[in-house]
């Protein structure tokens, strides 16, 4: 099997790469087409003129629409679908967070909190010089719920400020020169109540923990690195996406760093390296911004726009997460009595916030973890609709959806609202939101097969924001995890998440990264699948996943990508 791959890998990259990169008309034919189009589902043939889909069928119909002067591409019998849609990631935190200098470091002991100062203590030894610590990642559930505190890590780091990212992305963890330097102290304000605020002790001092992004008003550019390496990093998870697929995104936003994040993106692209579809946000994390996110939307707009760069999104981070207890929900903490987190906006406020987003044509995207988050949003959402009087004309996405009540669920469908899942999370990747949940809601988190079923428009995406956790990004790895609920890396003999039956199958799978995505982005007259009239943007792989074992999806490449009909250059193997 595996040298029945490799013969097919190099016989279409042989033909491919002797031409062009974009004829001005090819015809591609002798393959498995598979379109996501539900009314023409397969074909073995397809017509390309300058970048568009002239024809795609059978090969005995395909002459009719062919001019005297075009090409012939044999696919070798080679499985061909639409390009893949990533509907939420952050390329800009990735390139923002990513040290290759040191990728290879060892990293904290997540095992217990005994190991975990035994290595902090060497770290600190070892790298005496540091004038300042930034680290990760630190397993948050060891300290659930209290938190860490700044004391241990004075113990350590005595006189140089250290700052630790934890494990779910959301919380940090400071020693108290950090927190002095910072100029944090027991009258510096919380950004957002239950979500993004400085845990304190008895008498109103920070301990030390910091929650979601209540420390990012003081961090400035303090993270970032400079615009040479930032730009670099960012192209190279571009065309680490674009080598597994990818060819359109949402960005899952920037925080405060849009400026330069953006300014670098718009370099690639003027530069030509870029070579996907780029849906940039406005970030809104603390409930202020909503005031001017639309104005701040349409400078980024005008500045950055152009090319395969578009502004028609505005990203709100409405809750937080279960593993720190800041997720939105009806019911309290199984960990925390008393404690239901936080919402970042009234039903009332978020409804005005969607009404203004209509009367200037752009689209929603929410994070949403808890249920009443989610329950908020799909309220607000009906009060907008009822106030309009019809079908909303944006798009509004609520992501990660870990925790919902069923009816709600329901409601997705009849508010056509999008439901974006990250399917490398099904195999139980983050630690910690079970015990804030207890079993009885951990046990029905993203039921991603229960929103299919019932008739929501379902999509997929990978959510990373880091360097370490980039190849997660691979979609593939993605489809592997949404089909087995299971870990790549544990196989077969894997614990399998809860509940089972939420596995997706691999139709479900590829359509939630085609053409479900295209309609979440509102793009879908344009991409998503293959059809006459849109846009050839299209992958040829090296297996068809649709026979392939489902423990070996994660192995599938591309062998050639293609962004409006244009050859994308990728580098087998990354």
């Amino acid at each position: 099997m595996q040298t029945d791959r490799f013969l097919l890998t190099c016989t279409v990259v042989l033909a491919l790469t002797s031409t062009t990169a974009m004829a001005a008309e090819t015809l591609y034919t002798n393959g498995q087409i598979y379109t996501a189009n539900e009314h023409q589902p397969w074909a073995d043939t397809m017509i390309v003129n300058e970048g568009v889909i002239q024809f795609i069928g059978q090969a005995g119909d395909a002459e009719q629409h062919l001019s005297d002067n075009f090409i012939t591409q044999d696919l070798g019998d080679a499985f061909v679908m639409p390009g893949i849609i990533d509907g939420h990631t952050h390329p800009g935190l990735v390139a923002a967070l990513t040290d290759e200098e040191g990728a290879d470091e060892p990293r904290i002991p997540e095992t217990s909190k005994e190991e975990m100062f035994e290595w902090l203590e060497q770290y600190a030894s070892d790298n005496w010089y540091l004038p300042i610590v930034i680290l990760g990642e630190w397993n948050v559930a060891l300290f659930a719920p209290e938190g860490p505190h700044k004391d241990d890590l004075d113990k350590i780091f005595t006189y140089r400020p250290a700052l630790l990212f934890d494990n779910s992305g959301h919380s940090m963890w400071l020693n108290s020169v950090a927190l002095f330097l910072l100029g944090i102290d027991k009258d510096t304000p919380d950004l957002s109540p239950n979500i993004s605020y400085f845990v304190r002790d008895e008498n109103g001092e920070p301990t030390g923990w910091v929650k979601e992004f209540a420390l990012f008003p003081y961090l400035g550019d303090l993270l970032l690195p400079g615009h040479e390496d930032l730009k670099q990093n960012l192209k190279t998870f571009l065309d680490y996406l674009n080598t597994k697929g990818v060819t359109s995104l949402v960005d899952g936003g920037n925080f405060s760093w849009h400026d330069p994040v953006y300014a670098a993106l718009k370099e690639l692209n003027d530069e030509g390296n870029l070579h996907i579809r780029y849906e940039g946000t406005y970030h809104v994390y603390h409930p202020t911004q909503i005031a001017f996110a639309i104005d701040e939307l349409l400078k980024l707009r005008e500045k950055y726009a152009g090319g395969l760069i578009s502004f028609n999104t505005i990203k709100i981070h409405f809750d937080g997460v279960a593993e720190i207890n800041t997720a939105g929900m009806l019911e309290p903490f199984a960990n925390e009595p008393g404690n239901r987190g936080g919402v970042l906006l009234t039903t009332d406020e978020l409804t005005d916030f969607i009404l203004q987003l209509v009367e200037r044509d752009i689209n929603l995207h929410l994070h949403s973890v808890g249920d009443r988050a989610t329950q908020t949003a799909l309220d607000a959402t009906e009060q907008a609709r009822t106030r309009h009087g019809d079908a909303l004309p944006i798009e509004i996405t609520l992501a990660h959806l870990e925790t919902t009540v069923p009816h709600d669920i329901e409601r997705f469908k009849d508010l056509e609202v999008h439901a974006n899942f990250t399917p490398h999370w099904f195999g139980g990747y983050f630690k910690g939101g079970d015990l804030a949940l207890g079993p009885e809601r951990s046990f029905v988190s993203q039921l991603a097969r229960t929103y299919y079923d019932g008739g929501a428009n379902v999509t997929f995406s990978s959510d990373v924001v880091t360097g370490f956790e980039a190849h997660r990004a691979n979609p593939f790895f993605g489809i592997q995890t949404g089909v087995n609920r299971q870990e790549v890396s544990q196989g077969r003999d894997g614990a399998i998440m809860n509940p089972p039956k939420e596995r997706l199958n691999i139709e479900q799978m590829i359509k939630g990264y085609t053409i479900n995505g295209a309609k979440q982005m509102g793009t879908e007259r344009h991409v998503g699948s293959l059809e006459v009239g849109k846009v050839a943007d299209f992958i040829i792989l090296d297996a068809n996943p649709l026979t392939s074992d489902a423990y070996g999806l994660h192995k599938i490449s591309p062998i050639a990508v293609y962004v409006g009909g244009e050859q994308v250059p990728i580098t087998k193997g990354n």
